[in-house]
């Protein structure tokens, strides 16, 4: 059987490095890609900041990857560019799998948090202290490199990336007919289970949400994770 793919698509304020694990141990059978998003970690960025953009680039990426029918997997902002990507056709893809994913109807950011994300711009002490944040069991090894490379995030990004999802949805009956695996983490208050579940509910399927983990709970626990994707993978046909 020819090896397939899985394309890991990171969040905000992240980069490829938040796959390390996944990387490193591919499901077996599976090859995984994890790509850097315009404007993080270095990838150059022009034009506009938005989830229909971002899924624009990773549609280019993919064709430049020659990876027919991959599986996506989504974290938070990733999961907004996957669910974009997949509803515009979903016959494109294999699966889809939503880690701490943005809800299908936006993301809302309030207005007095504004100034704080472009505090984060400038100060890499309170940048360092939110990306530790979302990991409440405990930050995984390779946490300075998640900071080092969340400063690297272009300027536009800070506030763009809110205002993003806060102005984005996706009709789930576009999706109808694609397997998808919804996950979350008990103790993350960005994307709350409740918020989770919901999106479940929308795509109709259930979902596992781990407990005693925050919103990075596919780098506070890889072995859980890794499980959990390994499981939905082996019934797609």
């Amino acid at each position: 059987m020819p090896e397939r793919v899985l394309v890991a698509i990171h969040g905000n304020f992240a980069s490829s490095a938040w796959w390390a694990d996944l990387l490193a141990g591919p499901p077996t059978g599976w090859r995984v890609l994890a790509p850097d998003l315009p404007g993080f970690a270095g990838t150059a960025h022009a034009g506009e900041v938005s989830i229909p953009a971002y899924a624009d680039w990773l549609a280019g990426w993919l064709a430049e990857q020659e990876v027919p029918r991959p599986v996506l997997l989504g974290h938070s902002l990733g999961g907004a560019v996957a669910l974009e990507f997949a509803a515009r056709d979903p016959h494109r893809l294999s699966g889809l799998i939503l880690a701490a994913s943005a809800p299908l109807t936006g993301l809302v950011t309030p207005e007095e948090n504004y100034p704080v994300l472009e505090l984060l711009r400038v100060n890499g002490q309170l940048r360092e202290l939110s990306l530790g944040a979302l990991f409440p069991s405990g930050s995984p090894a390779n946490f300075p490199e998640l900071v080092e490379d969340a400063g690297r995030m272009a300027d536009s990004h800070y506030s763009g990336n809110a205002r993003a999802l806060a102005g984005w949805r996706v009709d789930a009956a576009r999706l109808q007919g694609l397997p998808v695996l919804v996950l979350g983490g008990e103790l993350d208050p960005l994307i709350t289970p409740e918020m989770v579940r919901a999106q479940a509910a929308a795509l109709g399927t259930g979902a596992a949400v781990l407990e005693g983990r925050g919103h990075g709970f596919p780098q506070e626990d890889p072995a859980a994770f890794r499980a959990l994707i390994s499981e939905f993978l082996a019934t797609l046909p």
